[in-house]
């Protein structure tokens, strides 16, 4: 089973963000010709921003609003274009490394290239972040399917993390697209909500026009912990969720278990084996597990279909690289002896306001028996 040390991660994180900043003030200074002075002072005023971030994150646990909204959208903003300057200004280093050596090469115009592909991705960062996601539809075969659910169809929600009155109008698009697809079942699979936002404002009666022939049922991301886990929990009853905590729902040929957070409730394998060995009972069973770990375990304890999020596909490459590090199961379908699992991308974003080559979703899968 692997182990997962997150104070010496969480240390590397803030160190290396750190060092965005000076990396990137040192960037800038070198390809703008800036004098020792000015230079002094940019690596000052980025060291200044970088605690921009952070501040933002601590004082929206305590004060929201919207006067404060766009103050917090600016400073998770600063976040994500800083990893992306830093990104394209190592690239760019690299490519001058490889080309100055030949004789067209001109290093002021790969750095004014440079500064306008980064204002072009960081507009398409941005607009990734901000539109409405598309439904992504799949069909999925399963062998013992039983006749009563063929052509089944189930829609997932995962990871919106709704903390701001923008986030309840790109909400507010996901729910026409989920109504549009005319699922069966729709399941949200946590991180639905976030500190900056509460259960009054709005999103009840968004999920409320919710439409589908089984209901609306949810389990537990990790964020509903931070937001408060009983908080959380009554904020999914006001939304009309039926919240499944390590508990099983029988919908005739149909059985839906819920499973809670795998690594905030700290279980463990043979915990989640017994979770889905006491809720099973013969039926189609589908699990709602928001963090896709164990997989190998749940595909030995029987057969499964699981859905899960969590991972954003990275939200922002290169961080691709760095959720892989983590979590073998990264994205997409998965099959593991009988059983199969679809991680998806999520249909917000945490954090930066943007998405970059990591498209958001609405997953819509339809069930079939397969020859």
């Amino acid at each position: 089973m692997k182990t997962y040390h997150f104070f010496p991660v969480l240390l590397v994180l803030i160190f290396s963000y750190i060092g965005l900043h000076f990396y990137s003030a040192r960037w800038l200074a070198r390809s703008l010709s800036l004098g020792q002075t000015a230079a002094h002072w940019l690596r000052l005023s980025l060291l200044a921003v970088a605690f921009l971030s952070p501040f933002t994150m601590f004082l929206k646990r305590y004060h929201h609003g919207p006067l404060l909204e766009g103050l917090y959208a600016a400073g998770y903003a600063w976040m994500g274009l800083i990893m992306l300057a830093a990104f394209i200004f190592a690239c760019s280093d690299l490519a001058a490394l490889a080309l100055r050596r030949l004789p067209w090469f001109q290093a002021q115009v790969l750095a004014n290239t440079t500064l306008a592909l980064l204002a072009l991705i960081t507009a398409w960062g941005i607009y990734g972040g901000q539109k409405v996601p598309v439904i992504k539809e799949m069909t999925i075969p399963f062998k013992d399917l039983p006749p009563e659910l063929e052509g089944f169809k189930i829609a997932q929600i995962s990871d919106m993390h709704i903390d701001s009155n923008w986030k309840l109008r790109q909400f507010s698009g996901i729910v026409d697209e989920i109504n549009a697809a005319g699922p069966d079942l729709v399941l949200v699979t946590g991180d639905l909500i976030d500190p900056g936002i509460a259960c009054a404002t709005g999103l009840a009666e968004l999920t409320g026009k919710i439409k589908s022939r089984l209901g609306l049922f949810g389990s537990l991301g990790n964020h509903e912990y931070y937001y408060g886990l009983e908080r959380s929990m009554d904020c999914y009853k006001a939304f009309g969720i039926k919240l499944l905590r390590n508990e099983a729902q029988v919908m005739g040929k149909l059985r839906l278990i819920g499973l809670g957070d795998i690594h905030t409730e700290h279980l463990t394998e043979a915990d989640v084996k017994d979770q889905l060995k006491r809720n099973s009972n013969g039926e189609f069973t589908i699990v709602m597990s928001h963090q896709p770990v164990f997989y190998p375990a749940i595909a030995a304890a029987g057969k499964y279909l699981v859905f899960s999020g969590h991972t954003h596909k990275g939200q922002i490459f290169p961080f691709h690289i760095f959720t892989k590090l983590f979590y073998n199961y990264f994205y997409g379908l998965y099959r593991i002896n009988e059983s199969v699992f679809y991680v998806t991308s999520g249909a917000g974003t945490w954090g930066p306001p943007l998405r970059w080559l990591a498209p958001a979703e609405i997953p819509v899968i339809t069930l079939v028996k397969s020859s």
